[in-house]
């Protein structure tokens, strides 16, 4: 019997980590109380982006790019990738060219662009406010469905026990006690159950640093063809077309709608939240004025403090963390959940995620470190 490891979530970065322990032999089971990905990916932008502030960020993201380009040859099945370029509007004065010296230098393919070249790149964009902007033209965003589908199905097939419709009722030393009352025994438990880790960890003694944050997105009737992916600081919002012919809007602030605990109910997305981002929208492109809010919804992000997850061996023996993602686990979580796993099975760390420590000192985010 190899090495038994139990994952806590379901979602992306938990399927992964089930892929991938699956695939080097570990004996791996996966709980998940809801459909797999339910509360947190599902819901997710979905931007596959690597345009981060901190060097960890990037070259994870650089190395979940690289995934997403190869979905189906390395997980069997569809993510719904598509390469549409991503920009970054920054906000003014926003200091852009050392970042993006930071961000060659880890191997992203990325640009500073003025705002002629990017009205070329996409004539649909308003850049009469942009004086300069990062283009990525490799990244886009992929179909959470599709992705966690795919994940799900390579789990299963390297091996993996995956059990939707059961949680865990408290964490114990080496392994769970799961909701129907059985006890999963385990050399090493990995927390990737998102806002709802807090919790959990407070059991065994961790108080981590994590508070659960709606979030709302609206989809827009699109008159345009094809747009860019953006995130766009100057307006405060991020955005990226939809393959049904929307246009996916959503706003990029931290504390934007706090939510009391993870089992509160989501909060409806009201008319306000709506005609906010919808405005917002048609200043960064006008022909969304013309466009019907087709649908929307919401999901639940687990915040730090600075914006970055916790991800590594935590104080409590046997428990491993990879949650706090604040809106950002999407891109990252393939890479991640591979570099967790062969760390769990080696105990060699992997450098990538040395600025993800669960004990670093955490600073305020800055704009580009922002959700999506």
């Amino acid at each position: 019997m190899g090495t038994r490891v139990l994952v806590v979530g379901g979602g992306i970065t938990g399927l992964a980590v089930a892929v991938h322990g699956a695939r080097r032999g570990l004996d791996v089971t996966l709980v998940e109380p809801g459909p797999l990905g339910g509360l947190s990916t599902q819901k997710s932008g979905a931007l596959v982006r690597t345009h981060y502030v901190d060097r960890s960020s990037a070259k994870l993201a650089v190395r979940g790019l690289r995934d997403f380009e190869r979905f189906e040859e390395v997980y069997g099945g569809p993510s719904g990738f598509e390469a549409t370029g991503f920009a970054y509007l920054p906000e003014p004065g926003e200091p852009m060219h050392g970042r993006i010296a930071m961000l060659q230098s880890v191997g992203i393919e990325t640009m500073l662009v003025g705002p002629d070249e990017l009205r070329a790149l996409d004539p649909s964009l308003d850049v009469r406010d942009v004086e300069i902007a990062a283009f990525e033209p490799r990244s886009g965003f992929a179909d959470p469905a599709l992705t966690c589908a795919t994940l799900a199905a390579a789990a299963h097939e390297a091996g993996a026990d995956l059990r939707t419709g059961v949680g865990v009722a408290s964490l114990r030393d080496h392994g769970a006690v799961l909701s129907d009352g059985s006890v999963v025994e385990a050399d090493a438990t990995v927390l990737c159950a998102g806002a709802f880790s807090a919790e959990l960890a407070g059991g065994v003694g961790l108080d981590l640093p994590i508070r659960p944050t709606a979030v709302k997105l609206a989809f827009v009737e699109r008159r345009v063809a094809r747009h860019l992916t953006v995130i766009d600081a100057v307006n405060g919002t991020y955005l990226r077309p939809d393959p049904a012919g929307a246009t996916l809007v959503g706003r990029r602030t931290w504390t934007d709608e706090p939510m009391p605990s993870p089992h509160a109910d989501l909060p409806e997305v009201d008319d306000a939240f709506v005609a906010d981002v919808h405005e917002r929208l048609i200043r960064r492109i006008p022909s969304a004025a013309g466009g019907a809010v087709v649908s929307t919804r919401a999901g639940m992000l687990d915040m730090t403090p600075d914006g970055l997850p916790l991800v590594g061996p935590s104080d409590v023996d046997g428990l491993w963390l990879c949650c706090g993602w604040s809106g950002t686990g999407f891109k990252t979580g393939p890479s991640v959940g591979e570099a967790l796993a062969r760390w769990i099975d080696t105990g060699l760390p992997d450098r990538d995620l040395a600025g993800l420590a669960p004990d670093r000192e955490m600073v305020e985010p800055v704009a580009a470190r922002s959700p999506h």
